[in-house]
Parts: structure tokens; C-alpha cells; sequence
């Protein structure tokens, strides 16, 4: 019986093809992009992807944030008593700030009062005129103020308060000053409220978190420093409150016609 030997498999070194043979292996009718394009497409789809994971990232790390800070807030007293206080800030004869325990004592001094609580840099009539004149933009631009503090820090939160609000200069500080104790206190909450929006107070009245977190984790630094806000100045704001408990009534008329003088 004769053997016969099955054909030996050709090799990788045995089979040569040319440039030409290559291009005519591939289907007839479809058009390869460049390599170049084909590098550049692999690119964009791993940028997707890393821009993708960090968006997670970033949202995760707000939320953790924000829940963290609302911790905080729960834990923090109420700013409510600095709007029950007996103490006002009255304007003497001659244009004078001063304390008084109360209102009586302001009277029987023959001063005005200008506002609820203790007297601070804003506790004058240039201020408290602003507040009136903007107590339904303020908050939208000291927000916007804020914003600011992110790239250009507290100068330019100064300067777009100065620019756009006019305080004057020590009064300024104070607004300056609460908004960087936000970017320290309150950041991913007030963040989150940018990002995913929201009114001033919910449909019961209760503030958004990122006021409430100003409020009762700032508000008493700044209030020791302005001395007079909206609300102590018997001036109702786009920002609801309680009226009866929170906003001043005893401030007398005309006391700013003691600072023209």
C-alpha cells in the first residue's frame, strides 16, 4: 500500500501579499477612513468616557457634600432671636447712631429708631435705602455676586458688590464676608441649588437649603457685623418670611431725614 503525505499548511513566512493584494481583499463598496481619523474617533470616545465618570464623580461628591452640610445646619441654632431682641438702633437729633436697650429708651432720648437689634456698619441711611430699593433684587444679585467668589475670591465679590449694589465700603465687608463663609460652609448646598434650581421658599415657606444654610450657619456673623438687614429694617424682601416674628415693626418714620441733615 502507498502512503501519501497531506499537504504541508503553508506558513506565515510562506504566504507574501502585496499592497495592492491587501486592498483588494477588502469588501467591495466601503469606505475606510484614514488612520488618522480612525485615531482621532478612538479619542473622542475615551474622552466621553472620562468626562462621563468624572460627571458622576463630581455629582456624587456634591450630594455627599450638601448632605454633610444640611447635617450641620439641622444642628444649628435658629437665627429666629435676633428678631425678638428689645434692642434697637436709633438716629439721634443730630445724626447720630446709637444703641439703646429699647424702644422707650430711644424715645425718651429723642431718637428715632432705625431698626431692630443692635447698631453695626450698615446701620445707616445709604444701606438701609439700598435695601429698600432692592428688596426684590437683592438676592438675585448678591447670588450672582457670589458666583464670583469661585475664580476671582473675595475682590471680586467686593467689587461686583461695589459695581452693582453700591453698598458703602464697611457695609460691603460685611456682605463680602458672609459670602465667603458660605463658599466655606455652605458650598455644595447652594451649588446643588444652582445646578438643579429652586424658588427662595417652598410652597409651605420654608426656606431653600442654601438660605436656610446662610442663615443659620452665617447669618450671625453677618448680623453682628451689618447690624441692620432687610428684616430689621421693617423691609419685607423677595425672601418670605414670618412678618409677625421676624420682620421689625417699631421703626419710626422719617428717621432718615435726620442723616440729610
Amino acid at each position: 500500500m502507498e502512503l501519501t503525505s497531506s499537504p504541508k499548511a503553508a506558513s506565515a513566512e510562506d504566504v507574501v501579499l502585496t499592497k495592492d493584494e491587501l486592498e483588494n481583499l477588502r469588501p467591495v463598496g466601503i469606505d475606510y477612513p484614514p488612520p488618522w481619523r480612525r485615531f482621532w474617533n478612538r479619542c473622542c470616545i475615551a474622552s466621553c468616557i472620562v468626562v462621563f465618570c468624572l460627571t458622576i464623580i463630581f455629582f456624587i461628591v456634591l450630594l455627599i457634600g450638601a448632605a454633610v452640610e444640611k447635617s450641620a445646619v439641622d444642628k444649628s441654632d435658629s437665627t429666629i432671636d435676633f428678631y425678638s431682641m428689645p434692642d434697637v438702633c436709633g438716629v439721634s437729633p443730630t445724626g447720630s447712631v446709637v444703641d439703646h436697650p429699647s424702644v422707650a429708651s430711644a424715645h425718651a432720648a429723642d431718637d428715632l429708631v432705625m431698626h431692630c437689634g443692635s447698631c453695626g456698619f450698615c446701620s445707616n441711611g445709604v444701606d438701609i435705602t439700598i435695601y429698600d430699593d432692592t428688596k426684590n433684587t437683592l438676592t438675585t444679585t448678591s447670588t450672582n455676586c457670589a458666583k464670583k467668589a469661585f475664580l476671582g475670591g473675595s475682590k471680586a465679590v467686593y467689587d461686583c458688590f461695589e459695581e452693582d449694589v453700591k453698598f458703602t465700603p464697611d457695609c460691603n465687608d460685611c456682605w463680602t464676608e458672609n459670602v465667603m463663609c458660605d463658599m466655606k460652609k455652605c458650598v455644595f448646598t447652594c451649588v446643588k441649588m444652582l445646578i438643579f434650581g429652586g424658588a427662595n421658599n417652598d410652597d409651605s415657606g420654608e426656606l431653600n437649603d442654601c438660605l436656610k444654610c446662610d442663615e443659620r450657619r452665617c447669618g450671625p456673623a453677618y448680623i453682628e457685623c451689618a447690624g441692620a438687614n432687610r428684616r430689621r429694617s421693617g423691609i419685607v424682601s423677595d425672601i418670605g418670611r414670618d412678618e409677625g416674628a421676624e420682620v421689625c415693626a417699631v421703626v419710626d418714620p422719617g428717621w432718615q431725614e435726620r442723616f440729610a441733615q
